[in-house]
């Protein structure tokens, strides 16, 4: 049987991995979110984009794999204000929790990554829903790199 790739270790492992360890974040902040009425965070959504080998001579070259995340929250319209300062707090959240997850790996005996997500973009998107009732949503972007070695 084949070992898992890297990529496949770093996003889902489950003691590894950025994903279980961004549900177990994203748990703690819906438990906040569901205080507020009529608002409501959907599953995300990842994508994973450029993929470059850095360094192909070198003994251990380098990947470094582009990772997207889409977050919707949405709400009542009125609450327009109320939802963009959540989805603030939310993008202050999950870019914390990315960071706090590429530390620990990054400081981990066997280094799994080559250096920690140093940099996080991305942006949001406000749209009222046509279909809905009075409500609209927020889609929250986050894009981040992570730089692993070819092999463990």
């Amino acid at each position: 049987m084949t070992q898992p790739s890297n990529i496949r270790k770093l996003l889902t492992d489950a003691k590894l991995g950025l994903l279980p360890y961004l549900d177990q974040r994203l748990k703690d902040i819906e438990i906040t979110l569901k205080q507020q009425e009529h608002l409501q965070l959907q599953p995300y959504d990842i994508q994973l984009g450029d993929c470059k080998t850095l360094a192909a001579n070198e003994p251990r070259p380098a990947i470094t794999q582009s990772i997207s995340l889409k977050f919707v929250l949405t709400g009542n319209t009125k609450d327009k204000l109320e939802l963009f300062l959540l989805a603030s707090e939310l993008q202050n959240d999950l870019d914390a929790a990315i960071y706090e997850w590429s530390n620990r790996e990054w400081h981990q005996f066997e280094k799994p990554l080559k250096r920690p997500v140093t940099q996080i973009t991305g942006g949001l998107d406000y749209e009222v829903l046509k279909d809905a009732d009075n409500s609209s949503q927020i889609t929250l972007y986050r894009e981040f790199d992570l730089i692993y070695p070819v092999s463990f």
